[in-house]
């Protein structure tokens, strides 16, 4: 039987102390390839040069890791850039500087490993930028979830059927997951982006403007998949502003909120 999330590698779980005695350890690497190999090499030498010197000083490391996330017949694929000492996570960056994003990124790879400790480590600023990422969320916590449906309206039996597929996906992998990773699924069981990924009209003054692609869950009748948590009526209005300029009856909003998932109609 398929596990819904399978790890290439087997991965063991470190405490606090643990993963600092390693870190300190591979940090000291990753300032010494960068003193001798510069700020401008892509990600991918970085990944190679610090697996191999983690292996010649006696650290267990694998590059590109595979996590296989799958439910029914979709499955997703993420590649964890360093894994050392079996229960280490590492993030290798040449970017401009660190983000929120990569920070969101490391955290959604820690969630399906079931681990609290990774290390986001950026090789491009003059100096070596690093940042330690945590979470306290565990694989039973991230299943105590609330599915809000009271404003929620079914127009077609694809409404019926995307709203049962969020909740078999929800009991499946739990939440606080990287948002395209349910987007992706839905898309999927809804009948795969060929098929329901499709141009509207964006229309002005009864003035077509140009055309934006969307999810349909039926020929009148978007599906909208966000992962917002402020300002939660600033984006319904705008949302409500993009259905307006469009020949479509209604927006079927599903919104990841932490352990709330509200489920909500935007009709014309």
């Amino acid at each position: 039987v398929r596990m819904p999330v399978e790890c290439a590698l087997p991965v063991v779980r470190v405490d606090q102390d643990s993963f600092h005695a390693v870190d300190k350890r591979v940090m000291g690497l990753a300032f010494a390839v960068h003193n001798e190999m510069g700020r401008f090499l892509d990600e991918r030498i970085y990944q190679e040069e610090m697996a191999h010197r983690c292996q010649e000083n006696g650290l267990a490391a694998a590059r590109e890791v595979t996590i296989r996330v799958s439910h029914d017949d979709f499955s997703k694929n993420y590649y964890v850039d360093l894994l050392v000492a079996e229960g280490v996570v590492y993030e290798l960056k040449a970017v401009k500087a660190l983000s929120g994003v990569h920070e969101t990124q490391l955290i959604h790879y820690l969630l399906l490993l079931g681990l609290k400790h990774g290390k986001l480590i950026n090789f491009r600023p003059p100096s070596v930028e690093a940042r330690f990422v945590s979470t306290r969320l565990t694989s039973v916590k991230r299943r105590v979830l609330t599915v809000d449906d009271s404003c929620w309206s079914e127009t077609s039996p694809a409404c019926s059927h995307a709203l049962k597929t969020l909740q078999s996906l929800l009991d499946d992998w739990g939440g606080f997951l990287a948002i395209e990773l349910y987007r992706e699924a839905l898309i999927h069981f809804l009948g795969g982006e060929d098929k329901v990924v499709r141009p509207i009209d964006i229309v002005s003054n009864g003035r077509v403007v140009g055309q934006q692609k969307m999810c349909l869950l039926d020929p009148r009748t978007a599906l909208h998949v966000s992962a917002v948590s402020k300002h939660m009526k600033t984006y319904e209005q705008h949302m409500r502003r993009l259905l307006s300029h469009t020949r479509l009856s209604a927006l079927q909003w599903i919104n990841f909120n932490k352990s709330t998932v509200t489920c909500t109609t935007i009709s014309q």
